[in-house]
């Protein structure tokens, strides 16, 4: 009876790792798509480790720790004039998870539309860990397979930030 709780309650803590990647993952794409750059910083370790290939030719390249992450990063990557809100939003989808202890690696797609008229396509790999209150990226790899222009004009969708500020 003892091995069955055992194996039981080690089969409970998988699924909660692999809902707590997830979680990880969705914080990610909801706080970039929110413009929250502060609040995206910590779902990264502090040491964290950014590889990007293929956005655009002046943001790609290998960015080291959280604070070179967002700021020299992220923080750059709207093109000049965009309004807050509109610099991008993401569907991102079939995320593989490898489970290791307190690490995982992962692979998802992602879908993402920049100032309301770029379409990027391609994967996110992460290596992740558990710290003490949540997982965290330790490493991520952006990888852009392929970019399209939207054809759009006199448009003004509204950002993410501005869609969860309406009461539901």
């Amino acid at each position: 009876m003892a091995i069955e709780l055992e194996e039981l309650a080690a089969r409970v803590r998988r699924l909660e790792d692999l809902e707590d990647v997830r979680a990880a993952w969705l914080d990610y794409c909801n706080r970039l798509d929110s413009d929250d750059f502060a609040a995206l910083a910590d779902v990264f370790t502090e040491d964290a480790g950014l590889d990007v290939v293929g956005v655009a030719s002046s943001l790609d390249g290998t960015y080291l720790g959280r604070l070179a992450i967002i700021e020299d990063f992220y923080a750059k990557t709207a093109p000049p004039g965009t309004p807050v809100g509109l610099m991008t939003g993401h569907l991102s989808t079939n995320m593989q998870i490898e489970l290791d202890g307190d690490r995982a690696t992962t692979l998802a797609y992602f879908f993402e539309i920049v100032d309301d008229n770029l379409v990027l396509i391609g994967t996110y790999q992460h290596r992740m860990r558990r710290d003490a209150d949540r997982w965290r990226f330790a490493h991520l790899r952006i990888s852009v397979r392929y970019r399209a222009r939207l054809e759009a004009s006199g448009h003004r969708g509204l950002g993410l930030k501005e869609i969860l500020a309406a009461p539901l």
